[in-house]
């Protein structure tokens, strides 16, 4: 198939699908860490001039997840910037393409466009990997992405009552790529982009 991964510079989705045999392409307004095919620039370009089998798409999330729209209410200014990202997330779901997934956070996606599937929600720990993200996968075309490798969480004690911790977290369960790592946390985990190839490849 030829595939395109839009939003995504770190290669991780694209190079899994090139694995399995696919031509796989990346696209992003940054250059790629990982050597291979890859668009600098805007994805709706490629999106629309070319012929894709497959879509998945990352668009940011910084204006769109949950863990950021309290601020719309102290800084206004973000409100705008929302309704562009919705605008961008709508340009990418419209596009002529049968098959494609679009992935984010828990946001307000599916609380403002009702045009849209309701999404599948996955955990990076059920797909082999050390780490706990609830991420929303929306899909047309695709069957829903099945888990592929439980791992085990370390369990902590709070004031009497257990809870499951991963990696990425702390004991009270913050995230411990918060502050500045966006970048790092926009990052697909291995486990869930090796279950898109396999499973959607």
């Amino acid at each position: 198939m030829r595939v395109l991964v839009a939003c995504e510079f770190s290669g991780i989705v694209r190079d899994c699908f090139i694995a399995m045999g696919h031509d796989a392409v990346s696209c992003d307004l940054l250059d790629s860490e990982a050597r291979g095919p890859h668009i600098k620039g805007d994805c709706l370009k490629p999106l629309y001039e070319q012929e894709w089998d497959l879509v998945i798409a990352h668009p940011p999330c910084t204006y769109l997840s949950s863990s950021g729209l309290h601020w719309n209410k102290k800084q206004p200014e973000r409100a705008q910037k929302t309704e562009d990202a919705l605008q961008f997330v709508s340009d990418i779901w419209n596009a002529p393409v049968e098959k494609m997934c679009l992935e984010n956070p828990v946001g307000c996606i599916n609380t403002r466009l009702d045009f849209m599937p309701k999404p599948q929600y996955i955990q990076p720990y059920d797909f082999g990997e050390d780490a706990s993200k609830k991420t929303g996968l929306w899909l047309r075309g695709l069957p829903n992405l099945k888990a592929t490798d439980y791992f085990p969480s370390r369990t902590v004690e709070i004031r009497g009552k257990k809870y499951s911790r991963w990696s990425n977290q702390s004991d009270s369960g913050q995230s411990k790529l918060g502050g500045g790592s966006g970048h790092e946390r926009s990052k697909t985990y291995f486990g869930i982009a090796a279950a898109m190839a396999t499973q959607w490849g």
